[in-house]
């Protein structure tokens, strides 16, 4: 349709429609078709709109021909780590106690090592596949904040006009804590996209978040104010969650400019002797 379209305009027209595609599609099928739009989006900009899908650069740029396997680690330190030192946090304060997996969760765990990827993946093939690299003319770090504010406008309806996602708490407290959880993961996930030069790291570390925190909060914590522990302190946007991922954030940000600067003086080193 459009061939040449700037990564402005792509950018823009992308933003338009996931933001689109969310406000219509939040309480369909309980999220689902939610949770799918990010790569719906990608597909409709590369086969319809760009027709860069058409191209093997087109493909290239979405970050998912290299594994990225040396910054996995990363990933999952950054994620089920903080996920599970938030949850011994809310221990160590009294708020809830660890207790030994009972019930179904082995069976749930395989289900979410199942799905989970899946689902992580299509929405990472969005954020930091398609739509991060086409903001990097604003400089990487203002590209992660932005699309840290449109991953949180595209949770916006779900959590609003349905009943399925953080519906419990006070209304103010739970966005501002989702909403700074959001910001520090788009620089945590964005981070690990722009050093490993591929989309499967982001993609592990939003699974794991992800799954840890869900088989955590539901079958190895006990409590008598799951609100408390589950909305306001350790789970999918609690206060320890986000401190923890601001820190990790902040951390891989001064490494991220060490390694940048050594490459560059690096770079300007004589190849050989005169």
């Amino acid at each position: 349709m459009f061939e040449y379209l700037s990564d402005r305009t792509s950018s823009f027209v992308f933003t338009v429609l996931v933001l689109g595609i969310s406000l219509c599609t939040a309480n369909i099928a309980e999220g689902l078709v939610l949770a799918i739009s990010p790569l719906l989006t990608v597909l409709v900009m590369l086969l319809v709109i760009t027709r860069e899908g058409y191209t093997r650069e087109g493909w290239r740029r979405l970050g998912m021909s290299e594994a990225g396997l040396r910054f996995w680690p990363l990933a999952l330190i950054t994620t089920a780590g903080v996920s599970a030192l938030a949850f011994a946090g809310a221990v160590v304060v009294g708020a809830a106690d660890f207790t030994a997996p009972s019930g179904d969760w082995l069976q749930a765990t395989l289900v979410l090592c199942i799905t989970g990827p899946i689902l992580a993946f299509a929405e990472e093939l969005g954020w930091r596949g398609y739509l991060q690299p086409r903001l990097a003319f604003l400089d990487q770090r203002w590209a992660m904040l932005v699309v840290g504010v449109i991953w949180i406008g595209w949770h916006l309806p779900y959590i609003l006009l349905t009943p399925f996602y953080h519906t419990e708490g006070e209304r103010p407290l739970v966005l501002a804590l989702f909403s700074g959880s959001v910001i520090a993961f788009s620089f945590v996930f964005g981070y690990l996209r722009l050093l490993s030069r591929s989309v499967w790291p982001a993609v592990l570390a939003h699974f794991a978040h992800n799954a840890t925190f869900a088989i955590l909060a539901t079958y190895a914590i006990t409590t008598d104010r799951p609100v408390l522990v589950n909305e306001y302190l350790a789970g999918d946007t609690g206060l320890f969650v986000l401190i923890g991922t601001a820190v990790c954030a902040f951390a891989i940000a001064l490494c991220t400019t060490t390694i940048t600067r050594r490459r560059s003086e690096r770079s300007l080193e004589p190849s050989g002797r005169g």
